[in-house]
C-alpha cells in the first residue's frame, strides 16, 4: 500500500476546507471513495503524487 498527496476541498459546517491529505491506496491513484474515506466533507481533489517515504523526506540530514 501506498500513500498518496491529494489536494482537497471539502464542505464544513462554516463553510469550506481546503489542504493536502495523506490517502493510503493500493491503486496508481487514489479513488474519490479512498479520498473521502480520509477528508470528511470531501468534495473534489488534485493528485499530487506519491508521499516520499521517511528516508526521503529527511535526505538532507547526514548522520554525524
Amino acid at each position: 500500500m501506498r500513500i498518496h498527496l491529494v489536494a482537497y476541498l471539502a464542505r464544513t459546517r462554516d463553510g469550506a476546507e481546503h489542504g493536502v491529505a495523506r490517502v493510503p491506496s493500493e491503486r496508481g491513484r487514489p479513488s474519490w471513495h479512498e479520498c473521502a474515506a480520509v477528508v470528511p466533507g470531501y468534495l473534489i481533489g488534485q493528485y499530487l503524487g506519491v508521499a516520499p517515504g521517511p528516508e526521503e523526506t529527511w535526505s538532507w540530514h547526514r548522520p554525524a
